[in-house]
């Protein structure tokens, strides 16, 4: 097996345990019951997902991880310019 059929088989595994997991939450469905609604229960009883909101993301107090196009390309002419 090589890695990336590792990979593979461990996505595929938490996927099904994934479904697994929704399907013991929401239960089987019946004849009367309408899934809609017990879908929105159980949406509305999980734990809110952390989203990331225009307010919450401000760009001007971003950190760079790394060298920008404008840095790179500074350091070219310098070097150009050096040599």
């Amino acid at each position: 097996m090589n890695f990336f059929g590792w990979i593979r088989d461990g996505v595929r595994q938490a996927v099904l345990l994934g479904v697994h997991d929704a399907v013991n939450d929401l239960g089987t469905p019946s004849e009367d019951n309408d899934i809609r609604i017990r879908l929105a229960d159980a949406v509305r009883q999980s734990p809110p997902a952390l989203t990331a909101t225009a307010e919450a993301v401000d760009s001007s107090k971003r950190r760079k991880l790394g060298r920008g196009l404008q840095d790179i390309q500074a350091g070219a002419q310098a070097a150009a310019k050096a040599s």
